[in-house]
């Protein structure tokens, strides 16, 4: 059974891909923008070393029933459920771009069974003013969904081939009219509703000092703001592809291993340089 869909209470939907043994220590994975849970394949490297890989699609993304949710903080609750009703117990998280904030909501949501928490070019906190600053495309609080999902529409879907409409991630993206797009451009721009200092569990950031689509000053911030992180700055290969994820998952995920940390004697942000690939 690998994907399915998850029926929770007051009708809602949560699509779910689960991969990998059944028995292999559980890791969630957080889609970024423009993706698919489908695209299993890029977490072959994790499946491949034996870890059960899930990958859970957010509102409006897919089979995804498109719940407004208040902030990212809803996103918890939602996931939680919907890992309760998968039968799992502690997890590792994984965010990829705009992923992230939603791992951290998971992490605060549900600290005794998050071990470790990993961050791969991840959307930062953008409701810090700091990192507002920062930022290089508008900022506009008070967008509502339908303004947001017609900006979705002419920014990420007009012009596509009749092959590129077909791919997973711009059909899921793209469902319920970009639902999911516009709700993360809402509410990752609000407060989160949560505070990033109270997740307890180790994180591990890595961020490209080239990225040209999520400025590294803003990554960097954000691991500022987190009690526990490890963050690794990657000399070059801008924001993703599929060939950088696969070392991260395989060098940063994979070395991770079974080792658990005491949060409480977690060593504070660190940084390092490794090289791009």
């Amino acid at each position: 059974m690998p994907y399915t869909v998850v029926d929770l209470d007051g009708g809602i939907r949560v699509a779910a891909n689960d991969v990998g043994p059944p028995t292999g220590f559980p890791i969630v994975v957080h889609h970024g923008l423009i993706a698919s849970i489908r695209d299993a394949a890029l977490f072959a490297g994790l499946v491949d070393a034996g870890r059960r890989v899930l990958l859970l699609a957010r509102p409006g993304y897919g089979d995804s029933a498109p719940v407004v949710l208040p902030d990212v903080a809803g996103w918890g609750a939602l996931a939680e459920a919907a890992l309760d009703a998968l039968h799992v117990g502690a997890f590792d998280l994984l965010g990829i771009s705009s992923g992230a904030p939603y791992a951290y909501a998971l992490a605060a949501r549900c600290p005794a069974r998050t071990r470790s928490v990993f961050i791969f070019s991840g959307t930062p906190a953008l409701y810090d003013a700091r990192v507002a600053a920062l930022w290089p495309y508008p900022l506009d609080t008070e967008a509502g969904l339908a303004e947001l999902q017609v900006l979705a529409r002419s920014l990420f879907f007009a012009g596509l081939s009749p092959a590129q409409a077909q791919e997973p991630a711009i059909v899921d993206a793209s469902a319920h009219d970009c639902f999911g797009i516009a709700l993360d451009l809402r509410i990752r721009l609000r407060a989160w509703g949560f505070d990033l200092r109270d997740i307890g569990a180790r994180v591990f950031m890595q961020h490209a000092l080239d990225d040209s689509s999520v400025p590294f000053a803003t990554a960097q911030i954000t691991a500022s703001m987190l009690r526990h992180c490890r963050f690794d700055a990657r000399e070059t290969g801008d924001h993703f592809s599929g060939e950088l994820l696969d070392a991260f998952l395989r060098r940063t995920v994979l070395g991770a291993g079974d080792r658990s940390v005491d949060a409480q004697h977690a060593p504070p942000l660190n940084q390092k340089s490794i090289p791009g690939g």
